[in-house]
């Protein structure tokens, strides 16, 4: 049976289909629930409320809360994701037709509606953005030092599966909080960030549904967040740091949108799909395995699998996931980075159980003018990782680790050194 966290740059994968199918189905919770407080039907939202709920509130009171609140601030005129809640379901912010709070929701991931209360709009808080792209709005985060004139910017591009703008995992528990830490580094650096939740993920939507949604959207993504930055005149250059997948979609945009420099950060060095049969290999029963490398070739050759699949495999082959996982697969990233005309610093830590030292040799092969540091002792979220592979997989957990110490000065004297 694979490990909980099966440890590999692809494999965070297994996480989106669950999660991606829940935050449908309570996506279309929520916009019930506007349609019936809109049609005045408290019997219908008493419908959705979880047996807790119902054991609170009686359907007279959901029929007092909604008149009142009909009353007060009028009808909802909109609906959005929000966050996810800490018993694994999501959160939405409905918007009333007259100014002021708004309606919070809460479904647990039975899709069920735990409660709604209005409160201030949390929604934009400094340094909030948004990034509109034809089928897709990135919601995230700008940080700019205080007082600062003309300064450069990092562009923070996140790994594989369910990730958000901070760095965490939200559904694997996994809280690093990583790439907020970097944020505030860079800050105090006088060198801005954005950070952005990826499509699909925490506040960012997409048009697409998840079995729509492939590689190349990841890179527009990124590409329309590079323009975004280019058309703000605070900023005297524009960086890229791809961490993980990220790096490979941080090196397809550079190709396409002009940038002054490029940071790949524990960045595969082969296709993935040689990545994932390799981690694969590593943590699955034998028989399982042989399985999984006809399932892999076949998913890279455009073949759609629909066999019923062994225990620990259906969510990581889901059939909503096999067009993202076939345009991944076509990429080798030690070729792709040989495209990247920019300075390009390339790091890995030596204490990576998800991607390797090879792996960052491999995309130097491919681009033999880049800097390559390997950092001692340094794990895939960028922080002190122990060598043992269940010790280092615990620090995923914990929130409160700080940066490797190396990390920040490595980034912030390369990006000084760029013209």
């Amino acid at each position: 049976m694979m490990k909980r966290i099966i440890l590999a740059l692809f494999v965070q994968l297994t996480a989106i289909a669950a999660t991606a199918q829940s935050h449908a189905v309570n996506n279309a919770q929520a916009a019930k629930f506007v349609k019936y407080y809109n049609a005045y039907r408290p019997d219908s939202i008493y419908t959705l409320l979880s047996p807790a709920g119902k054991a609170k509130v009686p359907m007279l009171g959901v029929a007092s809360a909604v008149s009142q609140l009909k009353g007060a601030l009028g009808k909802l005129v909109s609906e959005e994701y929000y966050e996810p809640t800490e018993n694994g379901g999501d959160s939405y912010v409905a918007v009333f037709e007259k100014s002021g709070p708004v309606l919070y929701l809460s479904f647990n991931k039975e899709n069920k509606l735990t409660g709604f209360f209005t409160n201030v709009d949390k929604r934009e808080t400094p340094g909030s953005v948004t990034v509109k792209t034809p089928d897709a709005e990135l919601k995230g985060t700008l940080t700019v030092p205080d007082g600062a004139a003309k300064m450069p910017v990092v562009l923070i591009i996140a790994g594989s599966g369910p990730t958000d703008r901070n760095g965490n995992t939200m559904s694997l528990d996994m809280k690093p909080n990583t790439y907020l830490m970097m944020a505030e580094a860079f800050k105090k650096a006088g060198i801005a960030t954005l950070r952005y939740d990826k499509r699909m993920i925490s506040q960012s939507t997409s048009t697409k549904s998840q079995s729509q949604t492939t590689f190349e959207d990841m890179v527009n993504d990124a590409v329309a967040c590079i323009k975004f930055l280019k058309a703000d005149t605070r900023f005297s250059k524009v960086i890229i740091a791809g961490h993980s997948e990220g790096s490979l979609i941080g090196m397809l945009a550079c190709q396409r949108e002009k940038v002054n420099g490029f940071i790949s950060l524990a960045g595969a060095g082969f296709p993935v799909d040689e990545v994932l049969k390799k981690q694969l290999k590593a943590n699955a029963p034998p028989a399982a395995y042989s399985k999984a490398i006809l399932i892999i070739d076949s998913i890279k050759a455009g073949q759609k699998i629909r066999q019923k699949l062994d225990p620990g495999f259906e969510n990581l082959f889901d059939a909503s996931l096999q067009n993202y996982m076939h345009s991944l697969f076509q990429y080798d990233p030690q070729k792709e980075i040989g495209k990247v005309n920019v300075p390009t610093l390339i790091v890995q830590g030596s204490t990576d159980i998800q991607v390797g030292v090879p792996d960052a040799y491999s995309l130097n092969s491919g681009k033999k003018d880049a800097e390559v540091q390997v950092i001692k002792g340094m794990s895939h979220i960028m922080k002190v990782g122990p060598e043992d592979r269940k010790q280092n997989a615990e620090t995923y957990l914990k929130s409160d680790l700080p940066l490797h110490p190396e990390l920040m000065p490595t980034l912030i004297n390369f990006i000084k050194t760029i013209k």
